[in-house]
Parts: C-alpha cells; structure tokens; sequence
C-alpha cells in the first residue's frame, strides 16, 4: 500500500491502530505529545477490566470477543502477558438497565457464566456485602488487562515492523484538503493521505465540532488493605463492578496480590484544563472511597494507601466516537470511551485499520457514528 497514514496519539487506542497499520505493511507515522506510555489519560494504574458480558450494550459482545483475540496476538508477538481471564463479577439490582444488558449479553452469545441468588454469593464471596435484592453474575470470560505493558508493547512492535514514531511532538492543527491531510507542529509541516485522531480529551482541540460532545473527567484510583491476604487473592476473589445507589464502582487485587484496587465511578469531576489534570484535588475522593469500602466490602481496612489520578474523555451517551468525520473525509476519530474503551482497544485499531486498508470494515460500529448528534 502507498498510502501515507499518520496515527496522533499512541495510548490506548493510537497504540493499537499503529500496530494493525505497521502489521498491514501502511507507511504509518505515530505523533505522542509526551513519552510512550504516560499516565496523563486513560492509560495507568497498573490494571482495566476485561468484561465479556457487556453491561454498555450487547451490541459490544461480538467486538469483544475479537478484541480478546487481538489481545492474544499481542501476546504472542511481544511475549507479553496482557490479559488474565479470572473471572469478573457484576453486582446488582436484577431490574437496573446495567444487569438487564449483562444478561442480556449472555443469553444472546452464549457467554460462560454463573449467575447466584444472595444465599450462594454469601458463601463464595464473602469479602462483599451484598443486599437482599442484589444479583451477583460471574462472567467467566472476563478478567483484567495491564495497560502500560499492553501500550508499550504495541507501540514498540508497530517499530519493529516498521512504524516512524515521534515523540514529545505535539500537533497543532489538522487542514483537511480535497485528496490529503495537513498536520503543524510547533516546528514542522507534514502531509498524509490519512490521518486517525485517537487523543483521548484532546480531541477537542484537534477537532473543534467535538468542543461540545467531548467532556475530560478525572478518575480516581484508590488501593486498599485487606485484613487477612489470602481471602483476597485472584483464585478466590475476582474482579468486580457494582453500581449501587450512591456509585458505580470497579476493581480487583493488585497484580502483586498485595492490595486491593478500587475505582468509583459516576462523578467523575469535570478537568477544565488538560494541561494541570495533576491538579485535581484526588484527596477530595477518601471519603467516598473509604465510605464504600465500609460498605460494601468485608475485611479491608477503610484508609486508602495509594490514590493516583487518570483523564477519560466522555460523549454525551457514553458511547465512543468512530469512523471517518463524514463520507469524504480522510480524517479517522477514535475517541470519547466515556471510561470503558480499554478492553475494545485492540478491536479499535483494526476497525482503524479496515478504514484506511479496505475502506470498510465489518464490524458493526452503526450505533459508534462521529455524526450521530449532528441535526
């Protein structure tokens, strides 16, 4: 292929999209405003969700699955461990839209599972508190992702394959022409057939007539102590999302085993400016950790021991943004995950891939459209 493509943004979804071009043999050019695997996005705190049984939609179930796939190749190609599959469980109340779409999603793809009444869930997993009314659902094809390793490894084997990558550049401004693609840095003009925008709050900037659809929020991650470790280990205690009155929130013990990791979500506080997401006062969330941890958990003491701040962009449905910006564009968006994109990352960058190579991809991305809220 003589294509000319650039890929701006290499974390989660930039990194993936550059290795599926390089593995396509594309002449693929990489731009990353800060270092290879920065924690100033999505990308960090050592561990995501891999969830099959899909409480977004269904409709997500087949790309999972292919993305699980991805992950494999991955692997195998950087002799990297990426993903384990130890099970994850969903927490909640049988009528919520979240645990109707998870069964939803089992029933329609036959995804392995458990589901338990409270009486079963008590005995197994005792760490949780549950309610009365709570239904607890183990999806057996799910498990955990370590995201540093997993950008890292990608951006570092589209090289060898024959990816440019340039770092610490930060685009300014993207000129759409008839047949290609302008890109300005502070120092420098270069031209593409095609270009996948995947950065994340940025995107705003880059891209103005998403100002108003792209929101940065700030997720807070907490780690906790368990009183007895051995309750709290992999083979016992999978990882979890559970949406209660109050929050959502996720987590599972520390890849070290040492911890358990605890992120809520639902309140995500507003980031104004990008540039000072380190400013965010991550302190504020103790209280909130700590009042769920007393909650709904058994034996973990209450004091969080470590707290680290991440930037997600969101959409107004919580629901991403891909494809080209319109039928004649050659300008690809990746972007607005709302917090649950990395598991589809893989998948991403081989839709990403199916755009620039064949034009088209199969997979079925209608309800993803970039022009969905356009009148």
């Amino acid at each position: 292929m003589n294509k000319k493509v650039a890929v701006i943004g290499l974390g989660t979804m930039g990194s993936m999209a550059l290795w599926q071009l390089a593995k396509a043999g594309v002449d693929v050019t990489g731009f990353e405003q800060f270092g290879i695997g920065h924690d100033r996005s999505a990308v960090g705190g050592e561990s995501r969700l891999f969830r099959t049984a899909y409480l977004e939609g269904p409709e997500y179930v087949p790309m999972l699955r292919r993305s699980q796939e991805l992950w494999r190749k991955l692997e195998v190609e950087t002799e990297q461990k990426l993903l384990s599959l130890v099970g994850n469980l969903t927490i909640g109340k049988k009528t919520s839209d979240y645990v109707v779409n998870v069964l939803k999603s089992i029933e329609q793809f036959a995804i392995e599972h458990e589901v338990y009444d409270v009486n079963e869930a008590r005995k197994l997993y005792p760490q949780h508190k549950f309610a009365e009314d709570d239904v607890v659902i183990l999806d057996k094809e799910a498990g955990y992702l370590r995201p540093e390793l997993a950008v890292v490894s990608a951006v570092y084997r589209a090289q060898e394959l024959g990816a440019t990558i340039n770092r610490h550049t930060k685009i300014k401004t993207i000129e759409h022409r008839r047949d290609h693609v302008v890109l300005t840095t502070e120092n420098e003009t270069y031209t593409f057939d095609e270009v996948i925008v995947a950065t994340g709050p940025w995107l705003r900037e880059l891209l103005p007539n998403y100002n108003e659809l792209i929101q940065p929020r700030a997720i807070i991650m907490s780690w906790f102590i368990p009183e007895n470790l051995a309750e709290f280990q992999a083979d016992v205690f999978p990882t979890f999302i559970r949406i209660v009155d109050e929050y959502d929130y996720f987590g599972l013990p520390t890849i070290d085993q040492s911890m358990i990791k605890i992120a809520l979500s639902g309140y995500e506080p507003d980031v104004e400016n990008l540039d000072q997401l380190n400013e965010v006062d991550k302190y504020k969330d103790i209280e909130r950790a700590a009042h769920v941890v007393k909650t709904y958990f058994n034996n973990i003491h209450p004091d969080p021991v470590r707290l680290s701040v991440h930037m997600d962009a969101y959409s107004p449905d919580e629901h991403p943004f891909v494809g080209r910006l319109d039928d004649q564009s050659n300008i690809i968006v990746l972007g607005g995950y709302s917090g649950h994109g990395f598991k589809l990352a893989p998948v991403m960058g081989e839709i990403a891939r199916d755009f620039i190579v064949d034009g088209i991809t199969e997979h079925r991305i209608d309800h993803l459209k970039p022009l969905r809220f356009n009148k």
